[in-house]
């Protein structure tokens, strides 16, 4: 059995039936995933996309329900944290970042997990223009007032404060290629995202991507995408899904 944590945002939610195809394809199962991710999701605090709010990812319900599954059953624990940048264009500081990113990493090392953080795609940010980032912050980031300069350096110091924490928690760091990445500087393209999973979860020991990836259905895929995390606000109104939200083909999905 291997016990998987996926923190992220968007990319993790883009691709998440694939990933839990590569991982169930790469690790030896049976699996027991716990993941926080969604659109926009932040490590600092509560993120609300469109009609939907969630729970800061230091402070959700995954490192209760993670604490209480090693007790009942240790297992090998991998865990990965990726889409790291999206407290920035919030508006919080490096520092503050630090401190929250800091906080799940302590609440990850007693289970002793074999660690993945990856950087900022730095390279795909750089090549935005002044313009682009002001019309895409007062867009979908109204209540953002830093500068492009003071971003830029912002997540120069977030990569720094990266490898600071890799080197601490002794924690693998993976580069985001500049291939991986489009016209949209943050997502990984559609048709990289396969190989872009394999590379990151490949900074685990016991991750295995030459293995043949499970056949499963279009409906499997369909509900692994669906499955509810245990608390959201939909349109203003509290969601409280039982966990694990999924069990299929040895896997288990709980979903924060």
């Amino acid at each position: 059995m291997t016990r998987v944590v996926l923190l992220g945002a968007s990319n993790i939610a883009l691709s998440f039936p694939q990933i839990v195809r590569q991982l169930a394809g790469g690790l030896p199962g049976p699996l027991e995933i716990f993941a926080a991710f969604g659109h926009g999701r932040s490590y600092c605090a509560s993120s609300h996309v469109l009609f939907r709010r969630l729970p800061a990812i230091d402070r959700c319900g995954l490192w209760a329900e993670l604490d209480r599954a090693a007790i009942l059953q240790p297992a090998l624990t991998v865990a990965v944290l990726t889409d790291i940048g999206n407290d920035l264009i919030y508006g919080s500081a490096t520092e503050v970042l630090q401190q929250h990113l800091t906080r799940c990493l302590t609440m990850l090392t007693p289970h002793r997990p074999e660690l993945v953080i990856t950087r900022l795609p730095l390279a795909s940010i750089e090549r935005l223009s002044a313009l682009r980032y002001h019309s895409t912050r007062l867009v979908f980031f109204p209540k953002t007032r830093v500068s492009w300069p003071a971003m830029l350096e912002r997540a120069r110091e977030t990569e720094r404060v990266l490898s600071e924490l890799a080197n601490r928690f002794s924690a693998r760091l993976v580069e985001h290629p500049l291939a991986w990445y489009g016209f949209d500087p943050i997502h990984i393209r559609q048709r990289k995202r396969s190989e872009a999973w394999n590379t990151i979860f490949s900074g685990w020991p016991s991750f295995d991507s030459s293995r043949p990836l499970p056949r499963w259905s279009r409906r499997d895929m369909l509900r692994i995408r669906l499955a509810a995390p245990a608390e959201r606000v939909l349109f203003s109104r509290p969601q409280i899904t039982s966990q694990p939200a999924l069990v299929t083909n040895a896997v288990t999905l709980h979903l924060y």
